[in-house]
């Protein structure tokens, strides 16, 4: 879960169920995407910025903050979803 603190702005608090549903979603959409990508900090960035956009507009729930990710890993080709 830590790893995606870096990327929320300081001054931008959220409450501890918020940051842990956070997490778990960030972890869930980097596992999603090909193993090569996992490494880019561009990436990286991009996934946890989608999900603290998200959770700043009230997504609690950790698989809705996942799919919003995953859905940003699709556009870019970075997905292993729907791969066999």
């Amino acid at each position: 879960m830590a790893q995606i603190l870096p990327f929320a702005r300081r001054g931008n608090v959220l409450d501890p169920d918020t940051t842990s549903a956070m997490g778990e979603a960030y972890d869930k959409a980097i596992g999603s995407i090909h193993s090569d990508a996992q490494s880019q900090f561009v990436v990286r960035e991009l996934i946890a910025k989608r999900i603290i956009r998200m959770a700043q507009k009230g997504a609690v729930d950790r698989d809705q903050l996942c799919a919003s990710a995953a859905q940003t890993t699709i556009l870019f080709g970075i997905s292993e979803l729907g791969r066999a």
